[in-house]
């Protein structure tokens, strides 16, 4: 049967509204229709304008996935349960990445220490050194790991994407001359502000305070900072942000977001504390707390040591649900030297 006829025995015609659903929907400020910019597949698309008329065929994606009150934008606390479960799967394997790191290992010899489960993926692996280090969304190529590179790496999972970036070095002698101040003056200052950007993660706050506070304390002329300083994650790696500039839309509890603060320099490279959290009432917490005991306890031991280790204290509504929380280890070859704030 042809799928117009199919389409048109389940009553779509003259006079229906037809809602299309794919993975985004789209801004005035993207396209100049917006309600009917729609990426599914055009054979679907021409099919349903066909018997419905083409302004009765419009992108649905945002009943889904905007930041103000998509569905997905607030996860269950079986969703959230989950999704610390694949945060802590990802951040093991960034853990074992990043220790197994060897100066002279080739980058699909480094790819294959994360020791991927067959969960499914949010999106795909990267891995970016060598020539290839100022690409984003690189996978290996056969590149060589070498002392004074840079390399940034993450693994993904539904609910999880964990990244972190450095150098291939011991210490600032091994880098570049011109970046041997890659601690005081690029992930110094970036630890520091994505402290305070924890402290402003609170229910209730409009996002935009949070996209400010990044473009006050890492200026993008330093830090080249392009994307949203904060998103949202659901199974995929992406659902929306409601932090961008002069966004009034409230932070949420159930919201859970991808730390995604992603500074660039072509002298110092990167640093990244790419992490899952939530954003919990006291309401969500008792329901996690009795329904899923063991991540519980898992989260309380994650916001003690960023409090007692890290010196970065939080909002009581946020939830760490990575096994490497707000870790920096600056340089890669010494893993167990990490960032952290003075009393």
């Amino acid at each position: 049967r042809l799928m117009r006829d199919i389409l048109a025995d389940e009553g779509i015609g003259l006079g229906s509204l037809v809602g299309c659903t794919g993975w985004k929907y789209f801004g005035e400020n993207e396209h100049p229709d917006a309600a009917h910019a729609i990426e599914i597949p055009a054979y679907i698309v021409d099919t349903l304008r066909a018997l419905a008329g083409h302004a009765a065929v419009i992108n649905a994606n945002s009943i889904l996935m905007n930041a103000a009150d998509g569905l997905r934008a607030i996860a269950s606390p079986a969703e959230i349960a989950y999704f610390e479960y694949t945060n802590a799967l990802a951040a093991d394997s960034l853990r074992q990445m990043i220790f197994g790191l060897r100066e002279g290992m080739v980058d699909h010899e480094l790819m294959a220490l994360a020791g991927l489960n067959g969960i499914p993926l949010g999106c795909h692996p990267t891995l970016a050194t060598g020539d290839h280090w100022q690409t984003g969304l690189y996978s290996p190529t056969g590149q060589i790991v070498r002392r004074g590179s840079p390399l940034s790496t993450n693994v993904c999972y539904w609910g999880s994407n964990i990244c972190r970036a450095g150098w291939v070095a011991e210490s600032a002698t091994d880098l570049p001359d011109d970046a041997q101040d890659y601690i005081e003056q690029f992930a110094a200052p970036y630890f520091a502000a994505m402290a305070d950007w924890f402290a402003h993660l609170t229910i209730g706050r409009p996002g935009g305070e949070l996209w400010q506070l990044i473009q006050d304390q890492l200026p993008f002329d330093k830090f080249g900072i392009f994307l949203n300083p904060g998103h949202l994650i659901h199974y995929d790696e992406w659902l929306s942000s409601p932090i961008y500039e002069g966004s009034d839309i409230p932070l949420a509890s159930g919201m859970v977001f991808q730390v995604d603060v992603i500074p660039f320099s072509t002298t110092y490279s990167s640093t990244r504390m790419e992490d899952g959290v939530a954003l919990a009432d006291a309401r969500l917490r008792q329901k996690l707390a009795e329904a899923y005991p063991a991540a519980w306890a898992r989260i309380e031991a994650r916001r003690t040591f960023m409090a007692d280790v890290l010196g970065i204290p939080l909002p009581e509504e946020v939830l760490p649900l990575s096994n490497m929380p707000a870790i920096i280890s600056p340089f890669l070859l010494a893993p167990r030297q990490v960032l952290a704030l003075q009393s």
